[in-house]
């Protein structure tokens, strides 16, 4: 690592030492703080996400495109706090867990199982509480330009029970993790360019990463999706629901299916998601 790495690095260390120190009331409050400014004075994206949440609610007025765009900025800030501070978040958050026997009975088929998800909720929060329950876990990662950020994100995830694999590493390593009856992550929500598989969201195309369904054909290993939602008392629900698929299931059927779903948990939860992503780059100019 270079010296701004390094200094990425222990800076990184040094913020979660701290957020770990104080209550849960004091991270809120840096949370709807560092929003607000974020909001106000940090524009990157701002107009992006503006726009994208118009393109899911074209009937919604200004007001309330505003206000879920507030939203997003408070879930993805508090997102990041909770992940700095995850080795104590993950044990004062009281979740509730609906339909867990989803997952359980999807294990106890020994075929694998693909976790799919989206950037929506506390994300970090929700893979911590699976860690913390010694589901055995795999993420797939991308991989961090700063090698400092790229290996204290690489330890925090382990810390809490979290392997993780890179995207564009070999598909010889997923196959093997299902082989073994674990756990894949993976978030399939970003624009796969002319990777993806064209899909409807919200009433557009969009290009959608089509691994899960790839995966889920070659080794019939079960697909669940997983989201988590917060609470006003501060507390999370994770949902598990296991992915209704036709008899003769295709990539396109699968991939729709749970795009299908994360759009439902959109929908009532606007200002769970990561707005910011550019979701319809490849299909909307």
């Amino acid at each position: 690592m270079n010296t701004r790495e390094k200094f990425t690095y222990y800076f990184l260390h040094f913020l979660s030492r701290y957020l770990n120190k104080i209550s849960d009331r004091k991270r809120e409050w840096y949370a709807n703080k560092l929003a607000a400014f974020a909001y106000k004075y940090l524009p990157i994206r701002k107009n992006e996400a503006y726009k994208n949440i118009k393109l899911a609610f074209p009937n919604q007025n200004h007001q309330w495109l505003k206000k879920v765009l507030k939203g997003s900025y408070k879930t993805a800030v508090q997102n990041f706090i909770d992940f700095l501070a995850v080795s104590t978040t993950v044990h004062t958050t009281v979740f509730t867990i609906k339909n867990k026997n989803v997952l359980d009975e999807a294990l106890d088929k020994n075929k694998g199982v693909l976790l799919i998800t989206g950037h929506f909720g506390l994300w970090e929060k929700w893979g911590a509480w699976l860690g913390k329950n010694k589901y055995p876990l795999w993420g797939i990662i991308q991989r961090q330009a700063n090698r400092g950020s790229d290996l204290f994100f690489k330890e925090i995830r382990e810390s809490y029970g979290m392997s993780h694999i890179y995207k564009r590493s070999s598909f010889d390593q997923s196959y093997k993790i299902l082989k073994q009856n674990q756990i894949l992550i993976l978030a399939s929500d970003q624009d796969a360019k002319d990777k993806g598989v064209i899909v409807n969201f919200f009433n557009h195309k969009t290009s959608v990463p089509k691994g899960a369904a790839l995966f889920h054909l070659k080794t019939g290993a079960a697909l669940i999706f997983s989201v988590s939602t917060k609470n006003s008392d501060g507390s999370m629900t994770i949902y598990f629901e296991e992915l209704k698929i036709e008899d003769s299931p295709t990539v396109e059927s699968i991939t729709q299916a749970y795009t299908k779903m994360l759009e439902d948990k959109i929908s009532k939860f606007p200002d769970h998601y990561f707005w910011f992503h550019r979701k319809w780059k490849s299909t909307i100019s």
